[in-house]
């Protein structure tokens, strides 16, 4: 078979984004046979779009620790600062909603985390106006 770099992997093996720490450890435990426990091997992509651009943007939700840091990068993505939750502690024009497993459209923020992460699987940054009609506590 095949070989690529001096790390050992096979041509045939799909790998996703550029090997890095992560990519190793979960290639070594696969190699000895041990499932990977570790949440941070996870990888949960998820395409997402914005309201007036043309392009899409895909990103691993599973890679963040929480809320804030996932609105930050969007904001960092789409190169502007008017992304935020709709958690009735600030004003933002644009709010982030996301696709479950059902097939239902929900803001972000609503549900815990982990609960987010299972469960996502398409995101959309829409106008908060629009937006107000998801709000749990609309």
């Amino acid at each position: 078979m095949a070989r690529y770099g001096g790390d050992g992997v096979d041509l045939t093996e799909l790998t996703l984004g550029p090997p890095g720490v992560n990519a190793r450890k979960a290639r070594r435990a696969r190699k000895n046979g041990q499932p990977s426990s570790s949440s941070a091997m996870m990888q949960a992509f998820v395409k997402v779009s914005m309201d007036g651009t043309p392009y899409l943007r895909k990103v691993d939700v599973a890679a963040y620790d929480d809320y804030g840091e996932l609105v930050e990068a969007l904001n960092e993505l789409f190169c502007c600062c008017s992304i935020g939750l709709m958690d009735g502690y600030g004003e933002w024009e644009h709010a982030v909603v996301y696709e479950d497993g059902d097939g239902d459209w929900m803001l972000v923020g609503d549900v815990p985390w982990e609960m987010f992460v299972s469960s996502c699987k398409r995101m959309r940054v829409m106008r908060s106006c629009e937006a107000r009609g998801l709000s749990s506590n609309a």
